[in-house]
């Protein structure tokens, strides 16, 4: 799979070096696991010649953003604020240069303020784009076919990913990586990023947070943090300031699940993690993760990942 990181005057170096270090890390543990490479990743700039980033330096890169090549999966990092408030002659031939891949149907993750190039090839009017939560109200401004709103994570339509933090980016490429590589392997690099301990990484629950209902996003926001406690939804719905049958309908309205599945799909990511990066026995994890019976624990993980705890850590089918 080729991947093409887009870099350009201005951009943010640590947007950037943060996507290609991921697919780093993919890449070491593909060799550790025995697996043959599947990504290929170039940088690229609109003529190929060295860009200064944010911070002052200069970045050599890979090649130029050549309008016949077509890439699989196209990154885009972050701008920073003058040069998105100020835009720059850069701006048309990285639109348009978008614009042929998103014309092809090719996924692309925009990370944060580069939101605004995407909304710039007028192919993504109508969506609703993440990105940082200061410049909202310009890019709605500046661009009122689409629709801007901040996430802590990402939003994803048709294979447009955008982000509303640098920790949303990694998201969502855990997300593709789980769509190609077996959520398994995307699970492993989850807890190789060493970006928290497993149980503080945020779930691969990929569709559940595609949405903009504040209150349910919030009880989302509780559910991940206090997973392992003794939850119901009386706590949650007193949380958020709902009644609970709102909460219910609200909840499966915007995350397409109830609370309490919400809750066990949590625990069960939590407890993929700590199955694949500790040596603790399914009883001591199903303890962890909020599961005082282990027998129903094992029901329930076999319920959502069609395999045994034991079964899944080995990779046995």
């Amino acid at each position: 799979m080729r991947i093409a990181i887009l870099a350009y005057d201005g951009c943010w170096g640590m947007s950037l070096f943060a996507a290609r270090d991921f697919f780093r890390v993919v890449a070491l543990l593909e060799s550790h696991q025995g697996l043959a490479p599947f990504y290929e990743v170039a940088v690229l700039s609109p003529d190929g010649g060295p860009v200064t980033l944010a911070g002052g330096a200069a970045l050599q890169v890979d090649g130029p953003m050549a309008p016949a090549d077509r890439y699989d999966l196209v990154i885009v990092p972050a701008m920073e604020g003058p040069r998105l408030v100020a835009q720059h002659d850069d701006d048309k031939r990285l639109a348009a240069w978008l614009a042929a891949h998103l014309q092809a149907r090719v996924p692309v993750v925009a990370m944060t303020t580069a939101s605004a190039l995407l909304a710039a090839t007028g192919l993504v009017d109508g969506l609703l784009l993440a990105t940082h939560w200061a410049f909202v109200r310009l890019l709605n401004k500046r661009y009122p076919a689409c629709r801007f709103a901040t996430h802590d994570s990402f939003r994803q339509s048709e294979g447009i990913y955008t982000t509303g933090s640098m920790n949303g980016g990694f998201d969502a490429l855990l997300e593709i990586v789980a769509q190609q590589r077996g959520d398994a392997f995307s699970q492993l690099c989850a807890t190789h990023l060493l970006l928290a301990e497993p149980g503080r990484l945020r779930p691969i629950l990929p569709g559940h947070r595609n949405h903009t209902d504040e209150a349910i996003l919030k009880a989302q926001d509780w559910i991940e943090a206090h997973h392992s406690e003794k939850l119901g939804l009386a706590a949650i719905a007193h949380h958020c300031g709902l009644g609970e049958r709102t909460l219910k309908r609200r909840f499966q309205e915007a995350a397409g699940v109830s609370p309490i599945v919400y809750l066990q799909k949590v625990r069960v990511d939590r407890a993929k993690k700590l199955l694949i990066a500790t040596g603790m026995t399914v009883q001591e994890v199903a303890f962890e993760v909020g599961y005082d019976n282990v027998s129903f624990f094992i029901r329930l993980f076999r319920q959502h990942v069609g395999k045994t705890p034991v079964q899944w850590r080995s990779g046995k089918a």
